[in-house]
Formats: structure tokens, C-alpha cells, sequence
């Protein structure tokens, strides 16, 4: 009876070992991408390119990757057209605001996949027009999916560029 329980003991901890997809929300991985956050929104580019690999792609709300050349032509223009840039992210009104909602997943290797590290941030981008003084805000949904090198191989973003494209437009037409 003892080596009976002492099987079914060891099968309980073997059958609660961590297999299969893994969410953390305070790793490198997560935290590497709150420091790349902030380094946007501190127009660092220096730092925000290196986290990213030689052969980075980038989507922003499409299915086609743009260069890295058009996507720090994008920040060279919303830098110009808005100050101070800033994210936000709270759960509940009045509740501590944490900047960005970020985690880490780790998914194991599958029928169809090999194993892939992915980090996903949601936030509030926030930025006021130098022009008007109009503070913008459209939420955002940033996926990095890594390399084995650590850095980030691909970056899908997601958001309404509508009211930026419209502030960016308006700086333009105003420094004519």
C-alpha cells in the first residue's frame, strides 16, 4: 500500500510539471519590452533599434511588412508632431496606471510550429499636438515575436491611425 501511494504521489507531481505554453508577465522578455516602450516614447532610437534584429519586419495593421526605413521615418514624423509622447494602461478609473499591459508567452513546439517566443503589449497611446495643444489617444496592440538571439524578428502593431495621421497632416499643412 505505501509503494502505492508513494506512485500515485509521484505521478501527481509529474503530471503537474509545466509543460505546454508558459504566460509570464515580469521576465526579460516582458521587461525588455517595457525599457523598448519607453525608449519610443523618449524618441531613443538608438536604444529601440537595438533590441530589434538585423532582419526585423515590421506590420502595422497590415499583412505586408514595411522597411525599417519607412518605420523611423514614422517616428522621426510623430515625434515631431506630438510632445510629449506617453502610454497608459489601467485596469479600473482612478487605478494605478502601469503604463502597459505586457506579456510574455513561451509556446512549445507543435504539429505546425516550431517553438516561439512571443511578448504582446496593450496601451493607450497618448500624445499631445505641438500645433493645437489636442491630446490624442488611441489604444494599440504590439506583438514582438523573438529569435533565439533574443531580439525581436518580427513586430505586428495594430491601432486606428486616423487622429494621428490627421494631427501629422495638419503640422504639415501649418509649416508650409
Amino acid at each position: 500500500m505505501r509503494n502505492f501511494i508513494l506512485l500515485f504521489v509521484a505521478a501527481l507531481f509529474v503530471g503537474c510539471a509545466s509543460s505546454g505554453v508558459q504566460v509570464t508577465f515580469d521576465d526579460e522578455k516582458s521587461n525588455a519590452i517595457r525599457a523598448h516602450i519607453q525608449n519610443y516614447c523618449n524618441n531613443d532610437v538608438e536604444a529601440v533599434l537595438a533590441l530589434a534584429a538585423d532582419n526585423v519586419e515590421v506590420y502595422i495593421n497590415s499583412s505586408e511588412p514595411i522597411s525599417l526605413e519607412d518605420v523611423l521615418s514614422i517616428v522621426e514624423v510623430q515625434h515631431a508632431t506630438f510632445g510629449p509622447i506617453t502610454t497608459s494602461w489601467s485596469q479600473d478609473d482612478g487605478g494605478e496606471d502601469i503604463g502597459a499591459w505586457i506579456e510574455s508567452t513561451n509556446y512549445p513546439e507543435g504539429p505546425a510550429n516550431e517553438a516561439v517566443s512571443v511578448t504582446q503589449a496593450w496601451f493607450t497611446w497618448n500624445g499631445t499636438s505641438k500645433l493645437s495643444g489636442e491630446v490624442i489617444s488611441v489604444p494599440v496592440h504590439v506583438v514582438y515575436v523573438w529569435n533565439s538571439e533574443g531580439k525581436i524578428e518580427t513586430e505586428y502593431q495594430f491601432y486606428d491611425p486616423t487622429n494621428i495621421a490627421a494631427a501629422v497632416e495638419a503640422s504639415l499643412a501649418a509649416s508650409e
